[in-house]
């Protein structure tokens, strides 16, 4: 298996650039028991990554296991 750059197919670079499409990223932050879901951003990559762990820790100290952290891509889209 290669994991280095040079060793990747035009069709894989082709679906990562698909999964990079995007106009950047949200936190999303759901509790299971009420259903609820809030979103926090726009952030890029990074920076998503970064809030979303910022965020779980700061649940994980609260004990607040039930609490989901996730991320998901943003796509502005203009109004017709």
């Amino acid at each position: 298996m290669h994991d280095h750059p040079e060793h990747l197919t035009d069709r894989l670079i082709e679906r990562l650039a698909e999964l990079d499409a995007c106009d950047g990223y949200v936190v999303l932050v759901r509790d299971a028991q009420t259903g609820e879901t809030d979103a926090h951003g726009p952030f890029d990559g990074l920076d998503a990554l970064c809030a979303a762990d910022r965020t779980r820790v700061r649940f994980d100290l609260d004990e607040l296991d039930d609490i989901e952290v996730t991320i998901a891509r943003l796509h502005y889209q203009a109004v017709p």
